[in-house]
């Protein structure tokens, strides 16, 4: 297991303004209001699609990158990232300048040959922190790993096997993607979580209410349809990253985490020791995983989108 601690350089991000337009309160946007197919240099396309999803009772929306080869090669099939966004974001938001737009850079590493084709696929998670609501209206998580695969693997030439589909996301997206990879590891072969809100104990509520941070305030509203408020304490053993770190068969799950020390929500909740605990959980089960922490560096999108190629190759490496 790997840990270490080091400094970012500053890096250029390359973006793409004429995504989306100014004009929503609080700076650049963080979504497409209009999404159309984005084309990119080298053959590369964004595609964003809806489709009826069983578990959630409605249309579920996602966005996908298709790389060079996937139009050049017509008989190739192709392995499968799935990425998942954090709060407040949608479908939309990984191709938006506010988030370092991720799929221009997975471009360029893909025009580079840095890494293998593969396909990203960007669901709509909402604000669900992809876990089944407690009243049972909308299973988010069936939704992630097993609608929106049956989706992607109906409709794209793409490859089967838990080896050739990945997992990772930012922030709530964190959470989102250790969970359900360790709830289903046969599903897939890698995890990334960068900046995963991991929150420990039998009712991390009672922190979060006792919290005299604004942003307490916003998390309960965001719980209270998720796990409740106090949670629900059966709902949330089930959905909790801490009791599957414990309990889980992970053997075979190749996992990595990533932290910023400078995380915007520390005032809310100790982000810190939610994902340390976990990485000393997997220690003492002798559960190889990688773990970062980086000094000085920020919550979510920034963190991934400076160490992406990291990120995509620990993913990628069964491909």
């Amino acid at each position: 297991m790997a840990k270490t601690k080091f400094f970012l350089l500053p890096i250029l991000v390359l973006s793409l303004a004429s995504l989306a337009t100014w004009g929503q309160r609080g700076g650049p946007p963080q979504r497409i209001a209009n999404p159309q197919t984005i084309h990119l240099e080298g053959g590369s396309r964004v595609e964003f699609r809806e489709f009826s999803s069983p578990a959630l009772g409605e249309q579920g929306e996602y966005s996908i990158l298709l790389p060079p080869a996937y139009d050049q090669e017509p008989n190739r099939q192709f392995p499968v990232i799935y990425f998942l966004h954090g709060m407040n974001n949608d479908h939309t938001s990984w191709a938006v300048e506010r988030y370092g737009n991720i799929p221009l850079l997975v471009n360029n590493l893909l025009l580079e040959g840095k890494i293998p084709q593969f396909l990203m696929v960007y669901p709509n998670g909402h604000n669900t922190f992809y876990t089944d609501l407690l009243d049972g209206t909308q299973k988010n998580e069936q939704f992630i790993h097993k609608d929106l695969i049956q989706e992607i693997e109906k409709n794209f030439r793409v490859k089967s096997g838990r080896e050739n589909r990945a997992i990772a996301g930012t922030s709530m997206g964190g959470y989102g993607a250790l969970k359900i990879a360790m709830k289903h590891p046969e599903l897939y072969s890698s995890v990334v979580a960068g900046s995963p809100i991991v929150l420990l104990g039998e009712d991390p509520s009672e922190q979060i209410l006792a919290s005299p941070s604004r942003r307490a305030e916003f998390f309960v509203r965001l719980f209270q349809p998720v796990f409740g408020m106090p949670f629900d304490r059966d709902h949330w053993l089930e959905n909790s990253v801490e009791v599957l770190a414990r309990n889980a068969d992970l053997k075979d799950l190749r996992i990595y985490m990533s932290y910023g020390t400078e995380d915007r929500y520390r005032d809310a909740f100790p982000m810190e020791q939610g994902i340390e605990t976990i990485d000393q959980i997997l220690t003492e089960r002798e559960v190889s995983h990688v773990f970062r922490v980086f000094e000085g560096e920020p919550h979510g999108w920034a963190l991934i989108g400076a160490h992406l190629d990291e990120a995509i190759e620990h993913l990628t490496e069964t491909f």
